[in-house]
C-alpha cells in the first residue's frame, strides 16, 4: 500500500482563486490517488500562508512524517503549492523527500521525483516559480512607489499613532494626535528621556494598540517623518495628501537630539548616558530633615585587588556637591548603602504581592503628608531650564549646519555634565501640576504586583524600576526611619 501525503497551500490573494481554494485542491489530490489507488495517509494544509518561506506549520508536519518513514509520497496540485522559492524547493526534495525515500508528484505540470526527467524538470519549473514571485514583489513594489508620490499612504494594517487610515487615505485621529503633540513636547520642549516619556504616557493615555506599552511606540512616533504631512518610501521623501501633526521645524528639532541621543549610545557601552538613571531607588528619596533629594554616590573601600566600590544614597544637603540642590547645609541626615535601602523596599514590595491582607491594610490607610522641597530649591529647575534651552540651541545650529557632529556632541556633553551629576532628579522632578506622579487605583496596583516577583528577581534594572515608581510616590528618609509614601493610597 503507498501511503501519500497530500499538501495544500493556499494564499491570502489566492483564497479567492477557484482553482486554488483548499476545497479544489482537496478534491482533485484525493481523485488523483483514488485513480491510482493510493492511500491518502494524511492532508497537510497551511491556509493563508506564503509560499517564499518553509515557516508553514502543515509543511513542518509533513517533513516530520516524511522523516518518520510515514509516507511514501508527496503529493500537491502545483509546484508552486510547495514552494515559490529555487532553494526551498530544490531543499525539500532533495534533503528532505529523496534522502528519505520519498517521491515528489505535482499534478498539474504532471511529473514526479521517481524518474531522472521528472527530477531535471523539477529544477527548471522551480526556477520559473520564483520567477514570479519576484514578478509580484516588483509589481507590488511599484505599485507602493507610485502611491508614494501621489501622496498616499502604503497602508498595510499599521496605521501610524495619530491617524485612522479610511478609504485608503489618512485621516486626523484627533485623541491618539493630542497624544504624539504631547510626546513631542515632552521630547523636544521638555528634553525628557525616552523611558520616562514611555511611562509618562502608559498611565495618561491608551491607543489602538492599548497603550504606551513599549519602548519603540515612543521612538516610531519621534521618527515617523509621516506625522509632519509627508510620505517617506524608499529613502525618498513626498508632499502627502494627509494634514500634518507635528511641523518641519520641531520635528528636526526630534530627530537632531534623537540621533544625538545614539551617538551618546553608539560604539561605547560604558561610556555615561544622560537621562539614564542608574540605581533603582533614585529620584524616589527625600531627606526627611531639610527636605532636599537623595542621590547616588560611591566610594573605594579596601586595596589592591580588594578595593571594592561600595555605592550608597545621600542627602544632596549633607554631601554639598551640587550647590543648587542644597536646602539646610547644616543637615546630618544619614546615608544609606544601596544594596541595603533597595533590599528593605523590594522586601515591601514583595510583602505586598505575597500577603492580600497586608496590601488592603496599606491601601485603606490615609496618604502619607508629603515632605515639600523649600523654596530654595526651585533654583535647581531653573538651572535645569537655562542648559536645556543651551543645548536646544545647539541642535538647532547644527539642523543649520553652523556645527559638525563631533563638535555638537563635545558642547553637549560639556553642558550635560552637570546634568549628569543630577540625573535620576530629572526623571523624578514634576515640572508642572499636570505631569505629576498619577495616583493608582489600587485594581491597578494589584495587577502591577502579579508580576513582581519576576521582575524584581531578574537583571533588568529599567523593569525594576518601572515597577517600584510605579508603586511609590515617594520615601522620606529620617535618620532610621524609612517612610513609603505609596501611589495606591
Amino acid at each position: 500500500m503507498i501511503r501519500v501525503g497530500c499538501y495544500i497551500r493556499v494564499s491570502t490573494q489566492e483564497q479567492a482563486d477557484e482553482g486554488y481554494s483548499i476545497g479544489a485542491q482537496t478534491e482533485r489530490l484525493a481523485a488523483y490517488c483514488k485513480a491510482r489507488d493510493w492511500f491518502v495517509y494524511e492532508t497537510y494544509i497551511d491556509p493563508g500562508y506564503s509560499g517564499s518561506n518553509t515557516e508553514r506549520p502543515a509543511l513542518k508536519k509533513l517533513i516530520l512524517d516524511v522523516k518518520n518513514n510515514k509516507l511514501d509520497i508527496v503529493l500537491v496540485y502545483k509546484l508552486d503549492r510547495l514552494s515559490r522559492s529555487q532553494k526551498d524547493t530544490l531543499l525539500l526534495i532533495e534533503d528532505v523527500f529523496n534522502k528519505n525515500n520519498v517521491d515528489f508528484v505535482s499534478i498539474n505540470e504532471n511529473f514526479d521525483t521517481s524518474t531522472a526527467f521528472g527530477r531535471a524538470m523539477v529544477g527548471i519549473l522551480s526556477v520559473f516559480a520564483q520567477l514570479e514571485r519576484e514578478q509580484i514583489k516588483e509589481r507590488t513594489s511599484m505599485g507602493r512607489l507610485e502611491r508614494a508620490k501621489d501622496g498616499y499612504f502604503h497602508g498595510g494594517g499599521y496605521d501610524p499613532i495619530g491617524y485612522d487610515y479610511i478609504d485608503g487615505a489618512l485621516v486626523i485621529n484627533e485623541y491618539e494626535a493630542l497624544q504624539v503633540r504631547k510626546v513631542f513636547e515632552l521630547f523636544v520642549e521638555k528634553q525628557w528621556p525616552i523611558t520616562r516619556i514611555r511611562s509618562y504616557m502608559e498611565a495618561n493615555y491608551t491607543n489602538r494598540f492599548g497603550s504606551w506599552h513599549s519602548h519603540s511606540s515612543v521612538v516610531s512616533t519621534i521618527t515617523q517623518g509621516i506625522v509632519t504631512g509627508k510620505i517617506h518610501y524608499a529613502g525618498e521623501v513626498y508632499d502627502g495628501r494627509h494634514p500634518a501633526i507635528i511641523d518641519e521645524e520641531t520635528f528636526k528639532r526630534a530627530q537632531a537630539r534623537y540621533e544625538l541621543i545614539r551617538w551618546n549610545k553608539k560604539d561605547d557601552k560604558h561610556k555615561k548616558r544622560p537621562f539614564q538613571a542608574k540605581h533603582l531607588l533614585t529620584g524616589l528619596l527625600v531627606c526627611g530633615h531639610c527636605g532636599a533629594r537623595y542621590f547616588a554616590k560611591g566610594n573605594y573601600s579596601g586595596h589592591g585587588d580588594k578595593k571594592v566600590y561600595r555605592p550608597y544614597y545621600t542627602c544632596y544637603s549633607r554631601a554639598k556637591t551640587v550647590k543648587r540642590m542644597v536646602i539646610d547645609p547644616d543637615c546630618r541626615n544619614k546615608s544609606y548603602y544601596h544594596g541595603e535601602l533597595d533590599r528593605i523596599v523590594i522586601d515591601e514590595v514583595l510583602k505586598l504581592s505575597f500577603d492580600p491582607a497586608y496590601f488592603e491594610m496599606v491601601a485603606a490607610q490615609s496618604s502619607t503628608e508629603v515632605v515639600n522641597l523649600r523654596p530654595d530649591g526651585l533654583i535647581f529647575e531653573d538651572r535645569i531650564r537655562d542648559l536645556d534651552k543651551q543645548i536646544g540651541r545647539l541642535l538647532d545650529l547644527y539642523q543649520l549646519g553652523s556645527v559638525d557632529k563631533d563638535a555638537l556632541v563635545e558642547r553637549v556633553q560639556a553642558l550635560t555634565s552637570e546634568k549628569q551629576l543630577i540625573v535620576d532628579q530629572i526623571i523624578a522632578l514634576d515640572e508642572q501640576a499636570e505631569v505629576s506622579r498619577a495616583k493608582l487605583d489600587p485594581a491597578e496596583a494589584v495587577d502591577l504586583l502579579r508580576n513582581a516577583q519576576a521582575i524584581l528577581a531578574g537583571d533588568d534594572l529599567n523593569k525594576k524600576r518601572e515597577l517600584v515608581h510605579s508603586l511609590i510616590d515617594r520615601i522620606d528618609l529620617i535618620d532610621n526611619d524609612i517612610v513609603i509614601n505609596w501611589a495606591f493610597v
